[in-house]
């Protein structure tokens, strides 16, 4: 079968490997479609020595070949979304809502990644992250299951309330991603960004307000289009120093800034500690998604609530991903989906 393998930093290859041997309580699936996340950009443009092998793709959407002894849930010929890490569920990270810090969660995956034309589904995976897909739901939305889930947590980690001003900082996918589950929570999402398209691209979407800071003060700029009280939350999937700055100017006391993305660069900045303290604010993180978030993701994609379609760029087969992983890593391409066969592509 055809695979996509990372031979080193920036290099990868459409690569022939033996199909997976599935194990009892496995699944063997057939890949139709998996989007590219920053993620599997980090692994691949990474400057650091390769832990061989790297798994690559995890937002999969396949159709089942086999099943493995003990298997019920699902039968050949299900349609399903499926994601990649699984948490314990018992450790003291799981009982304390960090389950996204479970050794379990780092070390579980999919085999050999979803950039596969055939991917096999580990027991974990098939009893907590696979779902079965409505058959009004296209693949090309099911591959959002798993990013907009993250989008849930991320929401649901910042205690975004109905009525409540929400900044996100960048309109990229994952940031569009969020501004629409802050809508869903009945809050009002601001999308920030220094590139226009973006923010066309947000408005198209449904964002009523979007900022864009490039080349203007950013403190200036978001009390323009915030109330007079402040913002409740921002949520940053791309992260500044001047705009951690903007946000902790026009935070409300009591406020959360909740990052949602590696700080690079921008991870070492002075910041006044006692306005913490004396006005209650709030500075936390979230990474990934739980298998709770990825059914309500699944739910409330299938109602149509949620638009995905405008977010995808490029539609590749395997052979060409490297052209499509270039292209979203240079910031031409918001999603690109790659597909084993070529059914779907442009």
């Amino acid at each position: 079968m055809k695979a996509i393998q990372l031979l080193e930093p920036g290099i990868v290859k459409v690569a022939e490997l033996p199909v997976p041997s599935i194990g009892p309580g496995e699944l063997l699936l057939a890949m139709r479609a998996c989007g590219l996340c920053g993620s599997d950009l980090a692994k691949i443009f990474s400057q650091k020595p390769l832990k061989q092998p790297v798994p690559l793709g995890h937002e999969l959407v396949g159709v089942v070949k086999a099943v493995g002894e003990g298997v019920q849930r699902f039968a050949p010929g299900d349609r399903l979304a499926v994601a990649h890490h699984v948490p314990c569920g018992r450790c003291r990270y799981c009982r304390h809502g960090n389950d996204s810090m479970c050794p379990q969660f780092k070390a579980t995956n999919i085999d050999p990644g979803g950039f596969a034309e055939f991917v096999r589904i580990p027991a974990l995976q098939v009893t907590q992250t696979a779902f079965a897909l409505p058959e009004r739901l296209p693949d090309d939305v099911g591959i959002f299951m798993e990013p907009f889930a993250c989008a849930l947590r991320v929401v649901k980690r910042s205690d975004v309330q109905a009525g409540d001003q929400i900044v996100v900082i960048g309109a990229g996918c994952m940031g569009l991603l969020v501004a629409q589950a802050v809508a869903v929570f009945g809050a009002r999402p601001i999308c920030v960004d220094i590139r226009e398209e973006r923010l066309q691209l947000a408005r198209a979407l449904g964002i009523e307000t979007t900022l864009n800071v490039a080349g203007s003060d950013p403190r200036t700029a978001l009390r323009s289009v915030t109330e007079e009280d402040g913002i409740d939350g921002a949520i940053f999937t791309a992260v500044s120093a001047s705009m951690v700055e903007a946000a902790l100017s026009v935070l409300r006391a009591g406020g959360k800034i909740n990052l949602f993305a590696d700080a690079g660069d921008a991870g070492r900045m002075a910041i006044d500690l006692s306005r913490f303290y004396r006005q209650e604010l709030s500075l936390t993180a979230t990474y990934s998604a739980t298998p709770v978030e990825l059914g309500e993701a699944i739910r409330l994609l299938a109602s149509g609530q949620i638009r995905t379609d405008p977010l995808v760029s490029y539609r590749f087969d395997l052979s060409r991903f490297d052209e499509g992983a270039r292209l979203q890593r240079a910031g031409q391409a918001t999603k690109v989906l790659f597909y084993a066969k070529g059914a779907g592509t442009t």
